[in-house]
Parts: C-alpha cells; structure tokens; sequence
C-alpha cells in the first residue's frame, strides 16, 4: 500500500508540476496585491491594546493563573518561548535591528547534490542541474574517479562546485565552492539541527580559516529564521568585514515520511532563506530532482523576497527570538 501510495504522489507531481508551478505563482502575485491594499488600510481604527491588556485578558481566561507561565513552552533547542510579544519585546535591540538592515540584498545559491557512483552518469545530473537553475553542484565521491569526465563541459570558473570526498583529492585548482576530504577541507560542518544554540557556538568557537560553514535546516519555521540570524549576527561580531565573505550553506534534511517532503523543502527551504543562508540544496525523497530544484527556482524568482534585506526584520517574535539566542550563545562562548 505504502508503495503504491508513493507512486501515486510521484505520478501526481510529475503531471501537475506545470500546475503547481502557476499555484506558487498566484500565491505570490495575491501577495503582491494584498500588501499594496494594506498599504491603503486604515489601522487607526483598531484600539491599541497592550501587553499588560493581553496578561489581564488571559488571566481571566485561564481563571487566575498567570499566563506568561502557563501558555511559555520549551523549544527543541530548549529555548523558553512566551505566547505574547509586542514592541516591547524591541527594547534595547537596536543594534540589533539596526546591523540586519544595514545588510544589502543578496542573490542565494541554489545547489543540488549529486552522488558520484559512475562519473558520466555524475556529469549528466549535474549539468541537467546547472541548466536547470542551479548555481552549483556538490559532488559526493566515495571511489577514485575520473575527474576529468565528472567535470567535463561544467564551467568551474562560474559554477560553484564542491566535493565530499572518503578519500584524497587530486588538485583541482581553484575552486569557488568547497572540498571535505580525508587530507583537507575548506569547510566547517555542524550537524545538530535540534541544539541551535550549541551548533552556533561550536561554529564560533573553532572556525578559523574556512570560508564555508556546513549546517542542517531545523524543522521549527521560526527558529530556523531565528538561528540563522544569530549565526550571522555573532559571526560579524567577532570577525567584522570578514565575515561577509563567509558562505552559509543549508542541506534540507528527508523526513521521515517522504510523502511530506515536498512540503518540507517549501517551508525549511523558505525559512532558511529567510534566515540568511548563502547557499542551500533542496532534498529528492520521491521523484525527479527537477521537481525539488523547482521549488528553489520558484522561491527565488517568484516570491520577491529578494527585494529586500531582511524580510524577517521588526517582527516581535523573530527579533526577540534571535537575541534570545544570541544571548544564550555570548554566554557559552565566555565559558
């Protein structure tokens, strides 16, 4: 059953991508209309409430208890998070804020992975990819291959290419993406999508030289947004300029039920973006790669958010959720 559902969402994709393609589209285009009607909105007419309101209302609601402790959670990264928050959430965030929209927009990169069992059937995905929309490819070897067939007809000068490799390499000259390799790497790999905050940290702490920082998309929306902006946030903190010329690169991970992930590549792909990474590879569970591709395409070229520097900036929540995690990364890193 399992199997033929499956087929059935491969058949589904496959025939109606056309379809979803101009689904996306409308969705971004009503986007557009809605936000030039609110420009024309009238808000004055709501009255302000504020958060001491908002704690009156729930407590009545809750019959007593106080809701800043009954209606908090913990986060995946173990983060309390509050059920309310407003502007003056914002106090004493102004640097903050204000470094965020210093930054000028930037064009991410869209990369795919391609694993490398024979070295022409490697080349082929790779350049259907690269004519596909993708700014790069990243090559997992595992056997001595033939790299002049892998590379061949791919323009290394204007693509990004990059290699996880079980082995040594041979020098490939220079290269704009990076290598992980048995006898080097230009790259630092944090894994713990769930520990945010200790992933960040073990960044800051041990990278050096590497101009590329490995990192997993976290499941939570927000926090994924959240992380990413405190990534960068400290990594200019303690490196200034130079920081600017590190790349941020996000994998999407499968989910457990590859029926959701192309929902998954949708929203984590999204957030990731949001957040600030510099480059991000979408994951396949069921299908064609140009499906998943797609969906990078159609963020990038469709929903606009390239206009702007930080998308996210000003929310209540998304600001204080980054400083609450910048905070809680300075404090590991004076242990």
């Amino acid at each position: 059953m399992q199997q033929i559902k499956s087929v059935f969402h491969l058949k589904f994709f496959e025939k109606y991508n056309f379809y979803l393609h101009h689904f996306f589209y409308l969705i971004s285009y009503s986007t557009n209309i809605i936000r030039l009607n609110l420009k024309e909105l009238n808000l004055n007419i709501f009255p302000e409430v504020s958060k001491e309101d908002w704690i009156h209302l729930a407590k009545e609601q809750l019959k007593g208890d106080d809701p800043i402790q009954a209606l908090s959670w913990l986060s995946d990264s173990h983060l309390e998070m509050n059920s309310y928050y407003d502007q003056t959430d914002l106090e004493g965030l102004s640097g903050q804020i204000d470094f965020f929209q210093s930054i000028e927009p930037f064009n991410w990169k869209l990369y795919e992975s391609v694993e490398v069992d024979d070295a022409k059937s490697a080349n082929k995905q790779a350049l259907e990819a690269l004519s596909g929309g993708c700014d790069g490819v990243i090559f997992s070897i595992k056997d001595k291959i033939d790299f002049n067939a892998l590379l061949s007809n791919i323009l290394v000068d204007i693509c990004d290419v990059s290699f996880h490799a079980s082995s040594q390499l041979e020098d490939l000259g220079d290269l704009s993406g990076y290598i992980i390799s048995d006898d080097r790497s230009t790259a630092i790999t944090s894994v713990d999508q769930k520990n945010q905050v200790g992933s960040i940290t073990s960044i800051i702490k041990t990278i050096s030289d590497e101009m590329h920082i490995l990192r997993n998309s976290s499941p939570d929306f927000f926090l994924e947004i959240a992380s990413l902006r405190a990534l960068r946030f400290l990594l200019f903190d303690h490196f200034g300029e130079q920081s600017n010329q590190i790349q941020i690169h996000t994998t999407l991970l499968p989910h457990p039920d590859e029926n959701q992930q192309w929902f998954v590549n949708s929203t984590a792909g999204l957030a990731s973006i949001l957040g600030g990474s510099t480059s991000i590879n979408f994951h396949t569970a069921i299908g064609s790669t140009r499906t998943s591709r797609n969906v990078g395409n159609i963020i990038r070229e469709e929903c606009g958010i390239r206009q702007y520097s930080d998308q996210c900036g000003g929310s209540f929540f998304v600001e204080a959720l980054t400083n609450r995690i910048i905070q809680a990364c300075k404090s590991d890193l004076k242990r």
